[in-house]
Formats: structure tokens, C-alpha cells, sequence
């Protein structure tokens, strides 16, 4: 009798000895989950709060000193430039480019911090005219030399201030690794599965070894000479992040001097049809 109530009490064996739990065996347990859950959000919640403590930091305690060394490196080369050797000015020009190039970054990781703090307010998107606003913003296609050839995108359910901001990235990408090309030309289109719809760019540049593909997203990573390509390295790690607040995913696949291709994935698919996808470059 005693031992029947330990196992009502405890866990209880079936027919084939089997121990299974009981009630009270799964309570417990769900206690001790709540518990290292609550331990868990306290964690996400205390690095949150240093993420914006260091946010802050960079925003205005970096920024001061960083303008105040370039705007009195301008100011010794342009008043005391006659009384300065040449290998003066030379190193001035250096520590003005220099702090150029720090406040971008700063700039560019300020951005990247307040889109992860950003929520997606997805709604049924036009990607075409989402599409056609990125193309006016981004530079570089204005040059009659890169050919773009555009499929419809039909629509998807997405934030489409974010869905912007990936494009303009994505394509400003591809122009710029494109334009050492012979005939450049970068491609848009999308692809629809069952359960995601992937939106790709697609350019005909120098590409790069896929070995090093594992650096694409992540900030300040560069895969080309930046003195040839220039940039600050976290337009893509921004795409990354946009599509991971929208529960989506990138990719990539390219070659050496064979251009690249990014892929852009959202859960969900296109609602409206869309002609065919355009013919792969060759």
C-alpha cells in the first residue's frame, strides 16, 4: 500500500516498467523552467541596457573629440599651411581622413544598433514600387553605363521602410562591385516557395571565394580592397538584420570574377503573379 502511494505521489512505472511522470513530477519541472526563463529575460534585459548604455557612449562621448581632431587638423592646414613642411600637410590630410572615416563608422554602427532595437510593422507591400523608390536612391545606377533588369515582385507582407533600406543596400552593393565590368548589369527578381518568398540581386562583378562567405554579415567585414571599393563594411550585416526582424534569412553565392548573387528570404509568400524570374547573366 505504501509503495502504491509513493509511485501516485512520484512517477509511475507501466505494465512494460516504463517510468513515466506524474502530476506532480511535471510541475516541478515547469517551476524550474520559469525559473531559468525569468533568469534568462534578466540577462537579455541587463545586456540590453548595456547595449544602450554603450550606444550612448559612442553617439556623444565619442563623437566630440573625433570632430574636435579633425576640425584642428583643418585648421593647421589651412592657416599655418605656409609655415608646415609638405610631410606635415601630408600627415594632417592623414589624420582628417582618418577621423572621416571613424565618424562614419561610428555613424554606420549607431544605424545598425537602432534597427535592432526596431520592430517590423509589416503590412501588404507593392515590392515593385517599394523597388522603384530604392533604384532612385541609390547613386551609382543612375550611370547609364550599368544595365538593370527587373522581373515583378508582385507583393509581400513586410515593413516596407525596411524593405527599402535592404534594396538600397543590396543594390548599391552590386553596382559597386559591378562597375569594374566590361558591360555591367545587376538583376532583381524573387523566387516563391511554399512557405518563404526570396527576393535576389543579382550582378556580373568580381564576385568572391565562397570560403569567405562566413564574413558577408557581420559589421566591418570587408572582402575587397577597400581603397578600390570603398565602404564602411555593414550595409550587409543591416540586410542580415532586416530580414532576421522578420523572422526571414540571407544568403549568398558568387565566384571570383564571376559575379554574386544575395538573397533575401521573408516567411510567407508573394501574393500577386509575377512574369518569370530574368534569365541568369552569363
Amino acid at each position: 500500500m505504501t509503495l502504491k502511494n509513493e509511485h501516485a505521489l512520484g512517477s509511475s512505472e507501466d505494465r512494460r516498467g516504463t517510468v513515466r511522470d506524474t502530476p506532480v513530477d511535471l510541475a516541478s519541472r515547469l517551476t524550474a523552467l520559469d525559473g531559468e526563463l525569468a533568469l534568462y529575460r534578466h540577462t537579455l534585459e541587463r545586456s540590453r541596457e548595456e547595449l544602450q548604455s554603450f550606444a550612448y557612449t559612442v553617439s556623444h562621448d565619442l563623437r566630440a573629440p573625433i570632430r574636435a581632431i579633425e576640425g584642428f587638423s583643418k585648421i593647421l592646414l589651412d592657416d599655418f599651411s605656409k609655415d608646415l613642411p609638405d610631410e606635415a600637410k601630408k600627415f594632417l590630410q592623414h589624420i582628417i581622413q582618418n577621423s572621416q572615416q571613424l565618424s562614419s563608422q561610428i555613424d554606420d554602427l549607431l544605424k545598425f544598433y537602432r534597427l535592432g532595437k526596431s520592430v517590423a510593422q509589416k503590412i501588404t507591400v507593392d515590392c515593385d514600387s517599394v523597388l522603384k523608390q530604392a533604384l532612385s536612391e541609390v547613386p551609382a545606377l543612375a550611370d547609364s553605363k550599368i544595365e538593370v533588369q527587373l522581373a515583378p515582385l508582385g507583393s509581400a507582407v513586410a515593413d516596407p521602410n525596411m524593405l527599402r533600406q535592404a534594396f538600397c543596400m543590396l543594390l548599391d552593393n552590386a553596382s559597386k562591385f559591378c562597375k569594374t565590368s566590361d558591360h555591367p548589369r545587376v538583376q532583381i527578381g524573387s523566387r516563391v516557395d511554399p512557405s518563404t518568398t526570396t527576393f535576389f540581386v543579382r550582378d556580373n562583378g568580381v564576385g568572391f571565394d565562397m570560403q569567405y562567405s562566413s564574413k558577408l554579415f557581420q559589421v566591418f567585414q570587408k572582402l575587397h580592397n577597400p581603397q578600390e571599393f570603398p565602404g564602411n563594411g555593414i550595409g550587409l550585416a543591416m540586410v542580415k538584420r532586416i530580414a532576421e526582424l522578420h523572422g526571414g534569412c540571407v544568403a549568398a553565392e558568387a565566384a571570383p570574377d564571376k559575379g554574386a548573387t544575395f538573397f533575401f528570404t521573408l516567411p510567407g509568400n508573394l501574393s500577386a503573379e509575377r512574369a518569370p524570374n530574368p534569365k541568369p547573366l552569363s
